[in-house]
């Protein structure tokens, strides 16, 4: 597809300018992005605020322009909003847990289901937008049962590193809102399972594989991975 300018280059893809209102999503290792767009244009059919895709063609995803902060930024920016902030994590997967994943979609590691799991819904991809949030990156998505994709959700609200100190200080009212809106009886047998993703991450930061370690313990009683 043909681009603009760089927008934003992150570790697994890059966003190009792409004409009024459209970006380009290309891998940075040129593996096919179909199946991404295809999750995204599912979700989107069936309510839930994924970005409008318009077309897809091998690495690259011609798709909305979605304008806004990450939730993440947000939090940095406002402080003292964590309860709201946790709530709506909670409600996105509680939206989610609605959908019907495709059939052609693989299936999760763990326990069986028919949802649609992003398995990767945390406050850098989710946008706060004037029309509410959205979203993002999708290249996780799994069928499977809802509770893995709160248990994945909550691992790394619990664990990821966050170097602001304002933040730290934050994450225990976000991550008790964000049980209060989930049940963690149902999520809590898939932590393993999400530790297990996670620590596989190439650009997990050094020290995070501890915090899961710990959280695990903590958590579920089993020992450290």
């Amino acid at each position: 597809m043909k681009v603009g300018p760089l927008i934003v280059a992150g570790y697994d893809c890059e966003i190009f300018e792409a004409g009024p209102g459209r970006v380009v999503r290309r891998s940075r290792d040129g593996r096919s992005l179909e199946r991404e767009a295809a999750v995204m244009r599912h979700a989107r059919r069936h309510g839930f605020p994924a970005p409008e895709i318009f077309d897809a063609d091998g690495p690259d995803i011609l798709m909305e322009r979605v304008a806004g902060p990450t939730l993440l930024e947000e939090a940095a920016r406002v402080p003292g909003r964590a309860a709201e902030h946790g709530g709506l994590l909670a409600g996105l997967l509680r939206e989610l847990s609605a959908v019907r994943s495709p059939g052609w979609l693989q299936a999760a590691a763990g326990r069986p289901g028919n949802r649609l799991l992003h398995l990767d819904l945390h406050p850098g991809n989710v946008l706060v937008t004037g029309d509410g949030p959205r979203v993002v990156d999708w290249a996780n998505a799994a069928r499977g049962a809802p509770g893995a994709d709160a248990a994945c959700t909550w691992l790394i609200l619990a664990t990821a590193t966050v170097t602001d100190p304002s933040l730290r200080e934050e994450r225990r009212d976000l991550v008790a809102a964000f049980l209060d809106g989930i049940d963690p009886v149902a999520a809590r047998p898939h932590l393993r399972a999400a530790a297990e993703r996670r620590c596989a991450e190439r650009d997990l930061p050094a020290g995070e594989k501890d915090e899961i370690d710990r959280f695990l313990s903590r958590e579920t009683g089993e020992a450290s991975m």
